[in-house]
């Protein structure tokens, strides 16, 4: 028996986090960024990494990181620093053969929580394609950003990306892949919006960047001076 909001949101993360495995992510890279990230969400690779190049910084933390696909495609230098942070282990093993050059820190941690490690703060974070996958509305799950901007330093900023499901236009491969997403449970985003997204960041964040292409909200930030 489920007995609270937060047990509910712990089988509902469990569920998601199933699906990120070896067999998974074998197809990842070709499934999402070769055929449903420009296809049906309407952002393409470039896109992606032209997001990347212009808010990437030598002092970088990678949260939710996939394969490590774009990480490795983005401009670092050899001498950067770089860490990643995920709740999925197998996630976490898939990306640092790639990365292995820049010796990157790594940490598990729920995004939902308050980060539990010790860890000196970044010039830039990314999230990319994370949110959409994290359970609870928008005003919930966002908290996660705030929890995140806690890692930056002074005038660091924060970018990513996440899948919108209310009020965008979901074309004849959009429809079906994200009902399919949700039932499984690898998403949780039936409630998300742009209008939410945009409120939480303007409230929380001096906002840099903030639109939308097809289903996908492309965003970056930097903590408000105190």
């Amino acid at each position: 028996m489920i007995s609270s909001d937060s047990d509910l949101t712990h089988v509902k993360i469990v569920r998601s986090q199933q699906y990120f495995n070896k067999l998974s992510l074998f197809f990842y890279d070709a499934l999402l960024y070769g055929v449903i990230s420009k296809y049906a969400w309407g952002c393409s690779i470039a896109r992606l990494d032209a997001h990347y190049r212009k808010h990437i910084s030598a002092n970088h933390l990678e949260v939710g990181v996939g394969t490590g696909f774009l990480l490795n495609r983005a401009p670092l230098v050899p001498t950067a620093r770089l860490a990643l942070m995920d709740l999925s282990a197998e996630c976490l093993a898939k990306t640092l053969p790639k990365v292995a050059r820049y010796r990157p820190e790594t940490y598990v941690q729920n995004i939902l929580e308050p980060v539990k490690h010790a860890v000196a703060p970044f010039d830039s974070i990314s999230i990319n394609y994370v949110l959409h996958c994290v359970p609870g509305s928008l005003d919930r799950k966002s908290i996660a950003l705030t929890h995140l901007a806690a890692l930056l330093a002074p005038g660091g900023r924060l970018f990513g990306t996440t899948v919108l499901s209310e009020g965008v236009r979901k074309n004849l491969l959009a429809r079906p892949f994200m009902w399919l997403m949700n039932a499984l449970g690898v998403f949780n985003n039936r409630q998300d919006n742009a209008r939410a997204l945009e409120n939480y960041l303007r409230a929380h964040f001096k906002v840099v960047e903030f639109s939308v292409e097809g289903a996908t909200a492309i965003f970056a930030v930097e903590a408000r001076s105190t």
